[in-house]
Order: structure tokens, then C-alpha cells, then sequence
């Protein structure tokens, strides 16, 4: 997956949040952080490995959000799974 790619997944769950039922500003300020920390990591070059290194608390960070996300919000699990899914194939 390109980092164009992962962008535009990154649209897509900004698009679900925007057309779905509102979260709370906790929730909504997480995946602010989660945006964010998502960025930073794409800005970065990647390793002579090819591989990004990514925070380990971004990582804790996503597992929270998916428990929440999956009681509180059930429509945007599969777009964050999906997310999670292509930044391991991409070795961030």
C-alpha cells in the first residue's frame, strides 16, 4: 500500500465520522492524536530496512480505540482494523 493509499483510508474513516452519529470529544480527540501520530510517521523516511518505526504508544493507542470503538461505534471498527492491517503491511 502507498502512503497515498493509507491517506485516502484515512479520509475514508474522517468521511465515516463526519456521516455517522457523533462521538464524544474524548473519543473524537483520540483519533485526533491517532491522526496526527499517523502523520508524523508518514513524514518520516523509512528505515534502510524499508520499514517505518512507529511508537509503540500509537500502537496502545490504536488498541484502545478499537476496544471503545467496537461497544460505542461498531461502523468504524472495520475502516480502523483495515487502517491497522495496512500499516503492518507497510512495516510501520
Amino acid at each position: 500500500m502507498t502512503r497515498q493509499e493509507l491517506c485516502a483510508l484515512l479520509d475514508q474513516l474522517h468521511a465515516e465520522l463526519s456521516t455517522n452519529p457523533p462521538v464524544d470529544a474524548e473519543l473524537k480527540q483520540a483519533l485526533r492524536v491517532l491522526d496526527q501520530d499517523i502523520q508524523q510517521v508518514l513524514s518520516q523516511p523509512s528505515e534502510p530496512s524499508g520499514a517505518t518505526l512507529i511508537d509503540p504508544d500509537v500502537n496502545a493507542l490504536v488498541q484502545t480505540l478499537e476496544t471503545r470503538l467496537e461497544v460505542e461505534h461498531p461502523y468504524l471498527v472495520g475502516t480502523l482494523r483495515e487502517l491497522v492491517d495496512r500499516l503492518g503491511k507497510m512495516g510501520i
